[in-house]
């Protein structure tokens, strides 16, 4: 089992909680197998607009899938965001290399499963981290399994 550690806006969090986000888009994904995959994703609520700056739950991803402009429609629908949303988003510059920006729309879809909320909220430092990822970072497994709440397969 491979471990990420995502920062996500309180708005979004709960929806994946409550099970009716099921993609979460991105502009970066974890090299390597993404079809295939299997990460437990510990989800950070930043703070930024009112969130706790917390560890508030989990989700399973066993496939990331990079979007294209034909699965508009699903990606609208399964990421509660709405076209110019996720358009703006896609279409915002990165701080990465020329190269992929190049490339034009670079976005991942990771697909949400078995969200799990923590009863109780954990701080960063229980895993060893005394900042949170700018958007995603990975964790070894001796750090994830500090937290508890591993989704279910």
């Amino acid at each position: 089992m491979n471990y990420i550690l995502m920062s996500i806006r309180a708005r979004y969090a709960k929806l994946i909680l409550s099970g009716r986000k099921t993609l979460e888009i991105r502009k970066t994904a974890p090299k390597g197998s993404r079809e295939n995959c299997e990460y437990t994703v510990l989800l950070y609520e930043s703070k930024r607009d009112g969130g706790r700056g917390l560890v508030v739950g989990s989700f399973l991803c066993r496939s990331i899938r990079q979007v294209e402009r034909m699965d508009l429609l699903e990606v609208e629908r399964r990421s509660c965001l709405c076209r110019e949303d996720l358009v703006a988003y896609a279409e915002r510059p990165q701080r990465v290399s020329v190269k992929s920006q190049e490339k034009g729309w670079d976005i991942f879809a990771w697909i949400v499963e078995n969200p799990v909320r923590f009863e109780t909220p954990l701080p960063l430092q229980i895993v060893g981290v005394s900042c949170p990822p700018q958007s995603w970072r990975t964790l070894k497994e001796s750090q994830a399994i500090k937290i508890g709440g591993v989704p279910n397969e």
